[in-house]
């Protein structure tokens, strides 16, 4: 009885032992591959951002006096001409400094005329007094006042004279404030916007104000779109985009890019820089102030054999099951892992061509159209595969 109980005991022993071997074994974790297909068609490298619709040439149009406005001559949506009256500021006030200015300079007029005639009269005593000198009938401080005298009514000539030339230049003063108080629009064009009413005070001390904002060609609008700094190298004078705005969702607008600024815009330690883009706006869709969606095409080529961006960031978390050895990358490429046969991984160096927003190109001989490359590598325990299967079976 011993012997069969330790018989026993050493049977359940090395049972015991196995069972735990293979427990162990099945919880091992097998390692699954995410995949995605390699792929063949046209790539389209964009930049997106946003922007704001304006005109090409858009006019503020200000005021360089004070007053009441008096009249207007132009409201929204006006179509004005070039020289055109569009507003008068009650002239009365610079009315009135006209003629006091013009007052003033006849009476400085008139002061040089009397000064003139002082000279005449200077000239006349001074000759009298030569004449009086030679006959020894005066004595020489006479001539000298005399003399003095003339050199005296000369220089109070010349001193009107410059009293006149100051009058001329107040009533010009005047007379051009008057001038200002018709407001004149200085292009052809529709007006959109217009600041002030009938009856309102113009104040123009220290800052013109605005009364009206002229955009002289709404067929020919700008989108003025901020493009991040990482970016901007890749933005070039002449290259295509389209845009949507959201009064018309469905249809894509065609522009051009003109201007690349070098003015760079800095909120919140984000530095942006304004690109100009050009378009045609003849149907006259577009307004002035529309916020737009861009994609500006920096480039496009057609049967491009591509993956996604993520590919090229998987790297295996076993290097030792790597039974391929790993070739040194050389500029310009990176590395892929080939889903083979048998859930073996090989890698892959490749040529990197454009750079689109969602996938790249590649360039490489052991990579074609319809080969699965790894994106993400996910460890499952058997027993819980098992569960898994279990409940969904029941």
């Amino acid at each position: 009885m011993k012997k069969i109980g330790v018989g026993l005991v050493v049977i359940f022993a090395i049972a015991s032992v196995y069972l735990i071997f293979l427990h162990s074994s099945d919880n091992k974790p097998q390692s699954t591959y995410v995949t995605v297909p390699v792929e063949e068609g046209t790539l389209r490298a964009e930049i997106n951002s946003t922007g704001t619709i304006k005109p090409r040439v858009e006019v503020q149009v200000g005021s360089q006096v004070s007053g009441t406005i008096k009249q207007l001559y132009a409201d929204f949506e006006s179509v004005v001409k070039a020289g055109e009256l569009i507003a008068l500021i009650d002239p009365d006030t610079y009315s009135a400094k006209v003629n006091q200015a013009k007052a003033n300079l006849q009476s400085a007029d008139a002061r040089l005329l009397k000064s003139e005639v002082a000279v005449i009269d200077q000239v006349r005593t001074l000759n009298r007094k030569i004449e009086l000198m030679k006959s020894s009938a005066i004595s020489q401080q006479d001539y000298d006042t005399a003399e003095t005298n003339l050199d005296a009514a000369k220089a109070q000539v010349e001193v009107d004279k410059a009293s006149v030339a100051q009058m001329k230049a107040n009533l010009q003063e005047a007379e051009l404030q008057l001038k200002y108080t018709k407001i004149i629009a200085p292009v052809n064009g529709v007006v959109s916007a217009r600041n002030m009413d009938v009856g309102q005070t113009v104040t123009a001390s220290f800052q013109t104000p605005v009364l009206f904002r002229i955009a002289e060609d709404l067929t020919r609008m700008q989108v003025y779109t901020s493009v991040d700094e990482a970016d901007i190298g890749r933005i070039r004078k002449g290259q295509s985009a389209t845009f949507t705005v959201p009064a018309f969702p469905d249809d894509y607008f065609n522009a051009s890019v003109t201007q690349i600024r070098n003015d760079p815009q800095i909120q919140q330690n984000v530095v942006t820089y304004n690109v100009i883009l050009d378009v045609d706006n003849d149907d006259l869709k577009l307004r002035p102030g529309m916020t737009t969606t861009v994609q500006i095409l920096i480039s496009e080529i057609h049967n491009a054999v591509t993956v996604p961006e993520q590919a090229f960031h998987f790297a295996p978390k076993d290097r030792t099951k790597v039974t391929t050895e790993l070739a040194p990358l050389k500029t310009g490429q990176r590395r892929l892992w080939k889903l083979e046969r048998g859930d073996q991984i090989i890698p892959v160096n490749v040529g990197i061509g454009v750079v689109g927003t969602e996938r790249t190109q590649i360039i490489s001989d052991q990579l074609k159209p319809g080969d699965k490359v790894v994106v993400e590598e996910v460890s499952i325990k058997k027993d819980a595969q098992r569960s898994s299967a279990l409940k969904f079976r029941f």
